[in-house]
């Protein structure tokens, strides 16, 4: 039977989408509710969704949403890819993977310079260009080893807030953390409706009128003083504000006996408080990132040099030819060239960007062949920096 690929909007969009994600994303049966799964879908803004189908049958599907993200000190138009899933009976046949080209190409179309998405396989979107961030730390404690922290006086004061009630003043503090937070990124229109189910505190660390902090978190159990203490978000800009917010966390000590805590890749909690006898785990899938049109990723922060690269992308050919990547006054300026000083792959370029390998890896990964003169020369370009996406889809 002949087959097709399109763009969904509306009603058709969320029953594709539904069935498809249903079966290959949660376990069954039964589906979830549809009624309620097509109010938390139609909240969202920015959405865009491609599917193949077979007849009138959708078999594959993938949709994106529209971020903004951190990329070395400047800010891009991005993608965050979700909900992709395909039919069995044709899996393993190239089918994910046309749709996602379809999609990416969309994506591009409305100036989406970079894409990000969270894997079923890592493997599968490496071959598809796209890069692993280090994965968020999942940290567990005591609350009780901060008890010492009850004394510590940092001069500012919590203000507790439902997410709902405080949704505006926490995109508020994403928008203005993102500025300085490599890879990070978030959707341009937020999940009020999500928010708006309250299942969340939010703790703000202030200091008089200032923000400097920020915390979400919720009380999960059943048998009062044996909860357990969950903060998905624990954000700060200074010590003290850091502090503030674990000192609200040991305020916690009769109500809860365990803690646990996401953290970004970068955070080092054993260092926070002695004998805290802490334990560190990862979630089982990391996010990853793309370079989605190499033409749009000038602008960001670079050190001086200049180079040129013969650019392999499949996937997204668009991307493919020389580029010459020259720093002009610390910022990076990208255009076509003829003469190329290596071969990389879109997988090289994303990981240079995102800081998350260096240049001797790409030999190793069959992502480029720089010489180790040149390995030099991009170090200095592109030094490298631990991201964070923040946004989990």
């Amino acid at each position: 039977m002949t087959t097709s690929i399109r763009a969904l909007q509306g009603q058709e969009m969320l029953d594709a989408l539904y069935a498809l994600n249903q079966y290959s994303l949660h376990a069954s049966p039964p589906f979830g509710d549809k009624e309620e799964w097509d109010a938390v879908v139609r909240q969202r803004q920015g959405v865009s969704c491609h599917a193949m189908f077979e007849g009138d049958q959708p078999i594959s599907i993938a949709a994106a949403t529209a971020m903004t993200q951190n990329l070395r000190g400047a800010l891009f138009p991005a993608a965050g890819v979700w909900g992709v899933s395909t039919q069995p009976q044709v899996r393993r046949q190239g089918t994910c993977r046309q749709v996602i080209a379809s999609l990416l190409k969309s994506a591009r179309e409305n100036q989406k310079a970079f894409t990000n998405l969270y894997p079923f396989s890592e493997s599968f979107y490496e071959r598809m260009g796209y890069v692993a961030f280090p994965l968020t730390k999942i940290v567990r404690f005591a609350p009780a080893a901060l008890q010492p922290l009850l004394k510590l006086e940092t001069g500012g004061a919590i203000e507790l807030h439902l997410i709902g009630d405080g949704f505006d003043a926490y995109r508020e503090y994403l928008t203005a953390m993102r500025l300085t937070c490599h890879g990070m990124g978030f959707f341009d229109v937020g999940d009020r409706a999500a928010a708006n189910r309250n299942r969340q505190w939010m703790a703000l660390a202030k200091f008089g009128d200032q923000v400097e902090g920020l915390m979400l978190y919720s009380n999960q159990g059943d048998e009062p003083t044996r909860f357990k203490f969950f903060a998905t978000r624990f954000y700060y800009q200074t010590s003290r504000a850091r502090y503030l917010l674990l000192n609200w966390i040991a305020r916690h000590i009769d109500q809860c006996d365990r803690a646990e805590i996401w953290l970004p890749a970068g955070e080092y909690p054993e260092t926070w408080q002695a004998d805290l006898q802490i334990q560190i785990e990862a979630p089982p899938r990391p996010a990853m990132c793309r370079v989605l049109d190499v033409e749009k990723i000038g602008g960001m922060n670079v050190g001086p040099g200049s180079f040129s690269a013969q650019i392999s992308d499949p996937l997204c050919p668009w991307n493919e030819g020389t580029w010459l990547f020259e720093a002009h006054l610390g910022s990076l300026r990208v255009s076509r060239t003829s003469q190329p000083d290596c071969r990389l792959t879109i997988q090289g370029l994303s990981a240079l960007i995102s800081g998350t390998h260096d240049p001797q890896d790409f030999s190793l990964r069959d992502w480029g062949d720089p010489t180790p003169e040149l390995q030099v020369l991009l170090r200095q370009m592109f030094p490298r920096l631990l991201p964070f996406m923040h946004e989990y889809f």
